[in-house]
């Protein structure tokens, strides 16, 4: 069953997040809230992962973040998976920063990817 933002198949769910809007912290944090209730569903968290882009990049390239989980009980799989997905949403969306701090946020990691930007055109320009 494919969602809005993720898929469900058989009794594994992956939930894609990308870094352009969160981080993982975030996406863990929205997970964590509702950790004890996934477990009462017979839901399994398997982890998060980040895509790792191949080769360098010429610009900042937002990456996917991907949070699986499994169904080990008894019942329905999709409805109960499809139950997770929403919690999880619901988690992500409370924890994540109010406009200023995200603000903050993305202008940190824009003077981060500047400062690089400025470093290799340094390096280009000395031959090293």
């Amino acid at each position: 069953m494919e969602l809005p933002f993720g898929k469900i198949e058989g009794n594994n769910l992956e939930v894609r997040f990308s870094t352009a809007d969160f981080s993982v912290a975030t996406v863990i944090a929205g997970i964590h809230e509702h950790l004890d209730m996934f477990g009462e569903m017979g839901v399994e968290f398997l982890g998060v992962a980040t895509d790792v882009p191949t080769g360098p990049q010429p610009v900042f390239r937002s990456a996917d973040i991907k949070a699986h989980f499994r169904f080990a009980g008894s019942g329905n799989a999709g409805e109960t998976l499809a139950r997770v997905y929403k919690a999880l949403w619901k988690g992500v969306v409370a924890n994540f920063p109010d406009e200023l701090e995200w603000a903050e946020a993305k202008s940190n990691i824009a003077d981060f990817i500047a400062a690089q930007a400025e470093l290799l055109r340094a390096r280009s320009e000395s031959g090293s």
